[in-house]
């Protein structure tokens, strides 16, 4: 009798009927042929109905990219192989066929598993990369939960659009992305007060959600509402921070730059913190080119050293950056007292029937009569043309009544009266000393008239009003002519303060200049000495005998 492991027949419309014969060793020949005697053992195969669906199921796997099943070669050998699990029709999952005896009721039970199974696992497979948060993540995430609880039970934290949520950790899979080159805002030149609006546009891109907890600007930027607008949604609505901002939502962040107090290249800038796994911070900026409304020209006018007796005077004009025509006035609510001798003009050029103008004009005179020293004034202009109005502002108008509402420019002057003589510095500081320590400063006194003869000047060291200085016998003052000028130093010396000395000291250097219109003058000098725990002297370690050299090599 032949071995023959496996039979094959194919029918006409294509389907296949499978006819299994196990035959073994030699030793179950006589068996399995008395077994063929009494009947044929058969193995109920497929219908065609069913053959035909089945393969009708592949052909649809094979159209939509589904790996088909193969029906390779067996380990036996010979033609045909063994029989292989049938597969489920759309699931791409295989289930192994049933034994005949369990009937249709089994091979129902066993694909109904197969289909639940296929469907579950197809239902959990994410779209996007999953990853796996680190147990550090899960222990921030589970004290993030915690804290809301705890304030949840407190009765919840205040949220909103002006406050700030706890600050939610870092999640891996939480996205905010903002697109390349919309992070920067440019308005381009605007003009000193103008309101520069804009909305930023974010997207949460990850596979959970962002929490957004703040969005902190910087000086001079102020933030409006912050809008989600959920997939599928019609529009935005507000969000409250801490809040979870699903997948796929697209976020508006409104920021204003207020150049009130900006001049030139200005840069703002915002920051949003998130749970976005990367950075956690996501930076915005805003910039613009403000000009100011007034400009000072110049700014800062010096009029430099002023002969005591002389006359001086100077200009600063002012413009508007537009070209517009307005009136100026000095400001009335922080009036600034002009220095002795110093008067100024303020005047239109070129107004027109109402008085205004683009430029105006102030003139500085100094008068003869000016005393000595150095002078500085502060002018303050106000325009009749209003400031946008703000939050901002009318908070600063209302605690701070007579705040300006109104453009205003600043302009500064400068000029130091000289007299016959002049004391530069007229104060000294010896600073921190220690005892012994010695210290010298200089101070220069210059005559402005060439023809007076300085070699007569002379300096000596006195106590601060009717206070005597301490350690006098410590401190010398020397005069020493300059070279090539009409000039002489006076130097302070000290030559170091007494062991046992702690504690400070105050003095003056009284200067006899024997010149008629300025015989005295003096500078005034200071320091403080402090014994150092550093300093304290070290007991003297007795010294060791020599121990002498040996002789001849030996120790006798």
């Amino acid at each position: 009798m032949k071995h023959r492991s496996l039979e094959t027949c194919t029918t006409a419309d294509g389907s296949t009927r499978t006819l299994v014969a196990r035959l073994a060793a030699s030793s179950l020949l006589v068996g399995l042929a008395t077994v063929a005697t009494a009947g044929s053992l058969t193995i109920q195969a497929s219908t065609d109905q069913e053959g035909a669906k089945a393969q009708e199921e592949t052909k649809k796997e094979q159209v939509q990219g589904e790996k088909p099943v193969k029906v390779g070669r067996g380990r036996l050998s010979g033609r045909n192989a063994p029989p292989k699990a049938s597969s489920v029709p759309n699931t791409g999952r295989r289930v192994a066929k049933q034994p005949a005896a369990q009937g249709a009721a089994g091979k129902g039970a066993a694909e109904g598993v197969g289909v639940a199974a296929a469907d579950q696992a197809d239902a959990s497979k994410p779209k996007l990369q999953q990853k796996q948060l680190t147990p550090e993540q899960q222990k921030a995430r589970a004290e993030y939960e915690a804290k809301l609880q705890a304030q949840a039970d407190k009765g919840g934290a205040k949220k909103g659009r002006y406050g700030a949520a706890p600050r939610p950790p870092k999640n891996p899979n939480a996205k905010l992305e903002v697109e390349f080159g919309t992070d920067k805002h440019d308005f381009g030149r605007a003009r000193q007060g103008d309101l520069l609006n804009h909305t930023f546009e974010l997207k949460s891109s990850g596979t959970e959600p962002v929490i957004i907890s703040q969005a902190s600007p910087t000086c001079g930027c102020t933030l409006g509402e912050i809008k989600v607008k959920a997939p599928g949604a019609d529009i935005a609505e507000l969000y409250n921070l801490g809040d979870n901002i699903v997948p796929g939502s697209s976020i508006e962040l409104e920021a204003t730059l207020d150049t009130a107090s900006k001049r030139n290249k200005t840069n703002v800038r915002i920051n949003v913190y998130s749970n976005d796994g990367k950075t956690g911070v996501t930076m915005l900026s805003l910039s613009a080119n403000v000009e100011p409304f007034l400009v000072a020209t110049p700014q800062f006018l010096q009029l430099g050293d002023i002969r005591e007796g002389s006359e001086m005077s100077g200009t600063i004009d002012f413009r508007t950056s537009s070209g517009e025509r307005v009136l100026l006035s000095q400001d009335a609510t922080r009036p600034i007292p002009l220095p002795p001798g110093l008067t100024v003009d303020i005047q239109p050029i070129n107004p027109d029937e109402e008085g205004r103008a683009n430029m105006w004009r102030a003139s500085f005179a100094i008068a003869a009569d000016s005393p000595e020293g150095g002078k500085s004034y502060a002018l303050r202009l106000n325009s009749d043309v209003e400031l946008p109005v703000t939050s901002k502002l009318a908070k600063a108008a209302k605690a701070k009544p007579g705040t300006p509402t109104v453009y205003q420019v600043t302009a500064n002057v400068n000029y130091r009266i000289l007299g016959a003589l002049s004391l530069q510095p007229q104060y000294v500081s010896l600073g921190l000393v220690r005892p012994g320590q010695p210290v010298v400063r200089n101070v220069r006194l210059t005559c402005h008239e060439p023809e007076f003869d300085m070699s007569g000047v002379t300096a000596e060291i006195v106590g601060e009003g009717d206070r005597p200085l301490k350690w006098a016998d410590r401190f010398a003052a020397t005069v020493k002519p300059v070279s090539g000028s009409n000039a002489v130093d006076i130097e302070l010396r000290l030559d170091g303060l007494p062991e046992e000395a702690d504690g400070s000291f105050r003095g003056r250097v009284l200067i006899k200049t024997g010149h008629p219109a300025k015989p005295e003058d003096f500078f005034r000098f200071s320091g403080v000495c402090r014994k150092l725990a550093g300093t304290a002297a070290r007991p003297v370690q007795p010294k060791r005998p020599a121990t002498p050299k040996a002789k001849n090599g030996s120790g006798d």
